[in-house]
């Protein structure tokens, strides 16, 4: 993976006081990351919400945490621009598929918060040593930098995953503010 400034941010971020008051919106949701592989079909992988209490995370385990500002600010602009300035893949949930000798990756899902709309781009397969795309995108034929490092960064929010360690109250109540505006 790329260096950047804003890697080890899950380890910086803190707990959040009064996690059981927390509330998400929608209003206040600027980046969801989810993930659909053959063991998760619907997985979760983080949620960054800008509130009038501060950034806040959710990961994947569906601990609260308090972001440090200049993480949040750095990661959410890396995902805007994500969206924003790469090419469509023309391809379902506008994928960039890494190349892979087996089929079954994982697909890790990147869902902005732009002018009120949630933007997709998708990674198939995505791995830190391994940027060649099965297929190209226009002239790209190699995943994009800022793509890498954005996706390298918020799968930080699945270290020390474990299934049967998930608090699925919280990961629920945050699933629940997109309702049916991202498909599952």
């Amino acid at each position: 993976m790329l260096s950047s400034s804003y890697a080890e941010w899950h380890t910086r971020a803190t707990p959040y006081p009064n996690s059981s008051s927390f509330q998400p919106t929608r209003a206040d949701l600027a980046v969801l990351v989810l993930r659909n592989s053959p063991v998760e079909p619907e997985g979760f992988t983080l949620a960054f919400f800008d509130s009038s209490e501060g950034q806040v995370a959710v990961d994947a385990l569906g601990t609260i945490l308090s972001v440090p500002r200049e993480d949040f600010s750095g990661i959410t602009e890396l995902a805007t621009r994500v969206s924003t300035e790469l090419p469509p893949t023309e391809r379902f949930r506008n994928t960039w598929v890494i190349d892979h000798p087996t089929t079954s990756q994982p697909i890790d899902r990147l869902l902005v918060s732009v002018d009120g709309k949630l933007v997709e781009t998708s990674v198939q397969g995505f791995n830190k040593n391994k940027r060649a795309l099965q297929i190209p995108i226009g002239d790209v034929t190699e995943l994009p930098d800022i793509l890498q490092e954005t996706v390298g960064l918020v799968l930080e929010a699945r270290d020390g995953y474990s299934r049967d360690k998930v608090d699925k109250t919280v990961v629920d109540k945050v699933k629940e503010i997109i309702g049916d505006e991202v498909v599952l």
